[in-house]
């Protein structure tokens, strides 16, 4: 796995959340205590203060949390993908910014400051209502012993094993790459279908096959050694595996 930037550092991280959370206090206890500029401190405070809760959640170990479940009527073990906390906490971030400026235009009288607060505030609530239903989708991988299918941000799609061609790291031609189940040429059982509010949250696959975004995988090395057992293996040994045990409780 990649390591973490001078953003997501353990020092730089600390710092920005004690300086953060310092400025939202003092902007929300100035909002609750002074009646000039009441409005724009709350919304500083309320800014402040939610970007201190994102990126006291980046400093997070990302941990892969496996569980049994079933699919299609057959015993499976489910991964949950991105960060529960951090989703949400970038949705309160893009929503108080937005709400913010949406005010600001509603409230103030000149044409101008309507038109340049207005604008980057709907933006923002689009951002934001995206962010929030990505996170209400509670995106998902499920792997049985026949099956894989992936409940993505924005997109379903589901492959089975008799039709993967290979598990490979892919450049999907952004700043994201992808582990990728890749679908053999005609795959009968090859299914996608993308699931969208406002904006395009995943695009067709391409390479077709089922596309896992590093970005939202919380242990790839692991993963990737999961599904690549399990492609090797026949479906007897899949069943076997899967019914016995998670990935999580060691090697397989």
């Amino acid at each position: 796995m990649a390591g973490r930037n001078a953003f997501t550092s353990r020092p730089v991280g600390i710092f920005t959340v004690l300086i953060t959370g310092v400025i939202g206090v003092g902007a929300l206890w100035l909002a609750g205590t002074r009646d000039d500029q009441r409005l724009l401190n709350g919304v500083v405070g309320a800014f402040m203060l939610s970007v201190a809760v994102l990126v006291a959640l980046g400093q997070r170990r990302s941990v892969s949390t496996w569980r049994r479940t079933e699919l299609r009527g057959r015993p499976a073990w489910a991964l949950g993908l991105g960060e529960r906390g951090q989703v949400p906490a970038v949705a309160v971030v893009l929503t108080v910014l937005g709400a913010g400026l949406a005010l600001a235009a509603v409230l103030d009288d000149r044409a101008g400051v309507r038109v340049v607060a207005g604008l980057p505030a709907v933006f923002l609530l689009v951002l934001a209502a995206e962010m929030w239903r990505a996170w209400a989708r509670r995106p998902e991988l499920r792997i049985s012993a026949d099956l894989v299918e992936l409940h993505g941000a924005g997109i379903d799609s589901e492959l089975a094993w008799d039709d993967v061609g290979a598990v490979v790291h892919e450049n999907l031609g952004t700043r994201w790459a992808a582990l990728v189940l890749t679908a053999v040429a005609g795959a009968p059982s090859y299914r996608w279908r993308l699931s969208r509010l406002l904006l395009p949250m995943d695009r067709e696959p391409d390479p077709p096959g089922i596309h896992l975004r590093f970005g939202l995988v919380p242990d790839e090395a692991q993963l990737r050694r999961v599904l690549r057992d399990l492609h090797v293996a026949d479906r007897a040994r899949r069943e076997a595996v899967i019914s016995s045990r998670l990935p999580s409780d060691g090697e397989h």
